[in-house]
């Protein structure tokens, strides 16, 4: 009887711990690459991709510094980004992804976190600097846009300072030219803590052959739609050849305006994460349990298309 009971009191403590073990560490399925910033995964200039083999390369001179989970990477706002090669057509495939970070900054100017510019289209000046990417502490003007806010100018379209509010930019290149788009939502992040931010797109052909796309982003799990779209016929859309440089702007393949704050925990899926997955990471508090021990070279091109 005794030997029973110690065998389900033993059975009881290894399903207690595999749970919590499996509540602390984050979602893997559809992970591509995952950068932690802990001390041990950045040598030499080098950011460690503990899940892929897309390892990253850290420009200027950030700092390692405490994070959210260990460390992270401080960037001072003159020069420092982080060139994540594997992103170079993340926002023009066809399928689905997942963009998921942490962050932290006092700064309440502009503040990038990341964009990409390659090309303009072609005849349009009512808008500057199109590219895919988020923004804090900024909106848009839009071109002839007569219910401004008192605070909003005159002019040509184009991104401005507006405190509290992110904007996410999503540009496609079609052939000579691009399409552009560009939504911003109320968002008290420049508070000098932590936050949790996850960017979706997916990009899909329904049952009536139209293609359809949803845009989402996820602030401390809090989801936050940024439309869906529809079109008879898929856009022939070109891939990007640039790569995101987390940190700045990558403008043709040179970095401006450079972000003030600290990086951690960056992560990137091949699919959309559900509201429970993003809960899931929001609340890790271990990241990976293990290191992934089957790595393979994965990027963006090669992956599935859906």
């Amino acid at each position: 009887m005794k030997r029973l009971m110690f065998v389900l009191i033993l059975m009881l403590i290894i399903i207690t711990m595999n749970a919590t073990i499996h509540a602390a560490t984050i979602v893997t399925d559809g992970l591509v690459s995952y950068w932690t910033f802990d001390l041990h995964d950045v040598n030499d200039g080098i950011a460690k991709d503990v899940w892929g083999e897309n390892d990253a390369t850290i420009k200027g001179n950030p700092k390692i510094v405490n994070g959210h989970l260990r460390q992270g990477l401080k960037f001072g706002g003159t020069g420092d980004y982080v060139i994540l090669d594997n992103l170079s057509n993340f926002q023009s495939r066809i399928g689905a992804s997942s963009f998921e970070f942490w962050v932290k900054t006092s700064y309440d100017k502009r503040n990038i976190l990341f964009k990409v510019i390659e090309v303009l289209c072609e005849g349009d000046q009512r808008w500057t600097d199109k590219g895919w990417g988020i923004h804090l502490n900024a909106s848009i003007q839009a071109p002839n846009f007569h219910n401004r806010p008192d605070n909003i100018p005159q002019g040509g379209g184009g991104i401005i300072q507006r405190d509290e509010r992110i904007l996410v930019e999503y540009a496609e290149k079609r052939g000579k030219g691009c399409g552009h788009s560009a939504r911003s939502s109320p968002a008290s992040i420049s508070d000098d803590k932590w936050h949790h931010i996850v960017y979706m797109y997916n990009w899909y052909i329904d049952e009536f052959g139209s293609g359809r796309d949803e845009k989402v982003i996820y602030i401390d799990s809090i989801r936050k739609s940024l439309g869906r779209g529809t079109s008879k016929n898929l856009p022939k859309n070109e891939p990007f050849t640039q790569p995101v440089f987390l940190g700045a702007i990558n403008d043709n393949g040179k970095a401006r305006r450079f972000f003030h704050g600290v990086f951690d925990e960056v992560r990137v899926y091949d699919r959309m994460l559900t509201d429970e997955e993003v809960l899931q990471n929001f609340q890790s508090a271990t990241g990976l349990a293990v290191e992934h021990k089957d790595k393979l070279p994965t990027v963006w091109g090669a992956l599935k298309k859906r």
